[in-house]
């Protein structure tokens, strides 16, 4: 009989072995220990991740290299078919695990079953963050309406969903979603995190939220625009047009559904995993386009902060409201300003951020 570990931790990476040390690392060093670390090597460098991998003498390392020339999905999915632990969560390269994820995530399997843990990812200032003190809180989340709460573009589904970066799942269920899934991959495109948390709440009634976080970025990387495909894409980099180039879909696959015509909003991507992959006979949502143009004047007004050159979408978002008319737009303006209030909220010195 296999002695299977109880957690796999995916760590698929890229190019990145100038970090990667910090991410094994915290996952050598949780207080919980019976694991074992998929690490896929991705790497243009034939060496440069291997030689990060041999520093480390632990067993529970187990280090795969591919091609070189994988597509980030298919990265995210060799590791994962070499899991065979009872419990699978991912780790980029960028994240980092509290000290006592893996403990707080065991006893929360042990106290409620099997069920998707979501928990929260928090931006980082330093290098390092504390863990929970005690057990922390779990709720009880509906699947159906954490979808209806997409479709409303909620800042709170994007903490819930259990979409891989920022959750743990039973490999058993994670091996049925992948035979159920329309492209016969767990983790599709465009986004494999969000594709692989939709097709997750439609083969699952229900799911675990922790609202404490176990995973960080560590240095605010991914607000000041390093290792982040968000942050590439409002900066139209290279990198990311290469991202979209080396997908099995087209431009005009990504934009069929939407009303604002651009591959370099984000929520686009989503929506077509979304209405691609989340197919649930007893439940079919439908997407409130008002705050969806709401949502994407948030990301609008958040790239170009961080310097991305957005004219386009601006002009975009302008043509796709004079076309619904004068009611429609002023509902997305009223949403706006009520999304922009919260925000506000948020940022006051005890709000949640």
């Amino acid at each position: 009989m296999v002695n299977r570990p109880f957690f796999s931790v995916l760590m698929p990476t890229k190019n990145r072995a100038e970090i990667l040390g910090g991410a094994i690392e915290s996952v050598l060093g949780q207080s919980f220990a019976d694991f074992e670390i998929i690490l896929s090597d991705n790497d243009d460098s034939p060496t440069a991740t291997a030689e990060v991998v041999a520093r480390y003498g632990d067993p529970r390392l187990r280090y795969s290299r591919t091609s070189g020339r994988l597509p980030m999905h298919e990265n995210w999915e060799n590791a994962f078919l070499q899991a065979q632990g009872q419990q699978v969560l991912l780790l980029e390269d960028k994240m980092r695990l509290v000290p006592n994820a893996l403990e707080t995530l065991h006893r929360c399997v042990a106290e409620h079953g099997p069920l998707p843990i979501s928990y929260r990812i928090k931006f980082a200032k330093g290098e390092r963050l504390a863990g929970p003190h005690g057990f922390p809180a779990v709720k009880r989340m509906d699947s159906k309406a954490t979808i209806e709460s997409f479709c409303r573009f909620d800042q709170d589904f994007f903490q819930h969903l259990p979409k891989t970066l920022d959750s743990c799942a039973p490999r058993e269920l994670l091996a049925r979603v992948k035979t159920a899934s329309p492209t016969g991959l767990l983790f599709s495109y465009i986004s494999p995190d969000y594709a692989s948390g939709f097709m997750l709440l439609a083969a699952t009634p229900e799911f675990l939220h922790i609202a404490t976080p176990l995973v960080y970025v560590p240095n605010n990387w991914m607000w000041r625009g390093q290792y982040s495909n968000g942050q590439a894409s409002y900066r139209k980099t290279d990198s990311y047009r290469r991202f979209l180039a080396s997908l099995p879909v087209t431009r005009e696959d990504i934009l069929k559904h939407v009303p604002i015509k651009s591959e370099f909003l984000w929520i686009n991507s989503v929506l077509y995993d979304f209405l691609t992959l989340y197919r649930r006979p007893d439940h079919q949502p439908r997407i409130n386009w008002v705050k969806y143009h709401a949502f994407c004047l948030v990301l609008l007004l958040l790239g170009r902060k961080a310097g991305g050159d957005l004219s386009f979408e601006f002009r975009e978002i302008r043509r796709s409201l004079r076309q619904e008319g004068l009611g429609f737009a002023s509902r997305v303006f009223l949403d706006l300003a009520g999304r922009l209030a919260a925000f506000v909220w948020r940022l006051r010195p005890g709000g949640t951020q």
